[in-house]
């Protein structure tokens, strides 16, 4: 049987954001028997190991060409032109957006139909994505707010790799953080629209009203306009014995694995949050906010509480329904584990692999 050759175009060579560990979570699962993927990485980078135990094939293409020098634009059309030709690419898959890439024009010279993968909401997306055959949204939320109009769109949420999340071990231990403590973590950038502020605010608010809670921080800080530098971020904890800042993590999954309860109190609307379905993956609940994607991976009551979006009142009672109630926080951990094993880890792949079949029979 002769396999459907997909090549994708990634703009990182390692786990480092949701995109990338939706591309390579579905690299992973993708049907061999059936597919073939094709990696262009922009250089080397974590991501290569990887891939060579996974039996991907993966080359070097240092970055997408876009206009300025019209001889170096037409060379790369050509060499983009003639690699699809000679690796008989049937499907060009983009995980990103791009503006006016030689490499997306050259797939459609070639008559190669394009994928474009949406991680974020694109109200005004690059002139040559309206050359994509279609449009992956990861969530019906993504895909109702983008353009361009005129290319059909399909959605599908993103999958998480069940085997990452348990392979997580509680650092409880090493935090100093004994197993009578209630820990209540949070985890993303470190940025205004990622309700860092909110998380501090509940975090004081609960501290007072019982002993034993910590609360935990990890992802990277960041400077500029509405994200915090680590001294900014620890001059806002000032100093609290009970709220620490672990910094960006490689290992995320151990910090769920040693959390009882998951916040994220989003401001912005998230296309998605893989931060949810991570949770429910090491059986946790999750408080967040009914923001954008959101409502459409926790059922509120079931698998977590959803809150309006900077609503600290509401946020801080829901937290502290679930410190109350140990019974509680694990039955909505299960819930969420039977939620992701059913919507989030075969299922998106399966769904992947049939979109690119009815693209090509049509």
């Amino acid at each position: 049987m002769k396999r459907i050759k997909v090549c994708y175009l990634s703009e990182s060579s390692g786990d480092w954001g949701g995109a990338s560990r939706v591309l390579f979570t579905n690299l992973r699962h993708l049907d061999r028997q059936h597919f073939e993927p094709l990696v262009l990485l922009p250089g080397e980078g974590p991501i290569m190991p990887e891939l060579q135990r996974w039996g991907v094939a993966y080359r070097f293409w240092s970055g997408f060409t876009e206009p300025g020098n019209p001889l170096a634009y037409l060379k790369s059309l050509l060499s983009f032109y003639r690699f699809l030709k000679r690796e008989r690419i049937a499907i060009v898959h983009a995980n990103h957006t791009f503006w006016r890439p030689a490499e997306i024009l050259a797939a459609r010279l070639a008559r190669v139909p394009v994928v474009t993968h949406y991680h974020v909401v694109m109200k005004q997306p690059g002139p040559f994505v309206g050359l994509s055959s279609l449009i992956i949204a990861n969530s019906a939320y993504t895909a109702s707010v983008s353009g361009p109009p005129q290319v059909p769109k399909k959605v599908i949420h993103n999958p998480t790799d069940l085997q990452r999340f348990d392979r997580g071990r509680s650092i409880r231990r090493e935090l100093g953080i004994g197993d009578g403590e209630t820990v209540i973590a949070f985890l993303g950038q470190m940025k205004q629209i990622k309700g860092v502020d909110l998380f501090l605010d509940m975090s004081r608010r609960l501290s007072g009203r019982r002993p034993n809670l910590k609360f935990l921080l990890a992802g990277r800080c960041q400077s500029g306009s509405g994200a915090y530098s680590e001294e900014a971020l620890q001059a806002e904890i000032g100093g609290h014995p009970d709220i620490r800042y672990l910094g960006r993590l490689d290992d995320p999954e151990n910090l769920y694995h040693s959390a009882d309860i998951i916040v994220m109190p989003s401001r912005w609307d998230e296309p998605f949050g893989l931060i949810a379905i991570e949770a429910g993956a090491c059986r946790k609940p999750i408080v967040a906010t009914r923001v954008g994607g959101i409502p459409e991976i926790i059922e509120d009551g079931v698998t977590g509480f959803l809150v309006e979006r900077d609503d600290l009142e509401a946020l801080v009672s829901r937290v502290q329904q679930l410190i109350d109630d140990p019974g509680l926080r694990q039955r909505m951990g299960e819930a969420g584990m039977r939620k992701v094993e059913r919507e989030f880890t075969d299922k998106p792949v399966r769904e992947l692999e049939s979109a690119y079949r009815e693209l090509l029979q049509a």
